[in-house]
């Protein structure tokens, strides 16, 4: 018997604090294009701007997605995709932190250049932007 996998059902995230809104788009296009070479579904758009997208705790469109993620039942797949890290924080434990809601939301992370923070990474303490020398594992 054949197992049928599902494809993954994307759900985009971004972040601008800018009114210029380019280099935005650049990335939006990216994220989309990747979405569509790998196949996937795709879930919506997120974005968070002004001083919206350079908050650590209130961010309206992030939990958007997690709501619309968790939502989404667990028929498939689901990953939230940044066109880079810094998409979610620049400073790398708050990074942590946002990946680390999306995989309780039932998703991972992945960047438009393949990289990954699964649930199996955090089990391991590898989640993506930990500071040097922390893991998740105890002591």
């Amino acid at each position: 018997m054949v197992t049928v996998q599902t494809p993954p059902l994307a759900f985009i995230y971004d972040r601008s604090t800018t009114t210029n809104t380019a280099a935005l788009e650049l990335r939006l296009k990216a994220c989309a294009e990747y979405v569509n070479a790998q196949g996937w579904g795709f879930g919506g758009w997120w974005v968070d701007k002004g001083d919206q997208a350079l908050t650590d705790d209130r961010r309206p469109a992030f939990d958007a997605l997690l709501r619309t993620l968790e939502a989404s039942g667990e028929s498939h797949p689901r990953v939230c995709l940044v066109h880079d890290w810094t998409r979610l924080s620049h400073d790398s434990w708050n990074r942590r932190i946002f990946a680390r809601r999306i995989m309780l939301a039932g998703g991972w992370v992945e960047t438009t250049e393949g990289e990954t923070t699964k649930p199996e990474d955090a089990r391991r303490g590898l989640l993506t932007g930990a500071p040097e020398g922390r893991t998740d594992e105890p002591a």
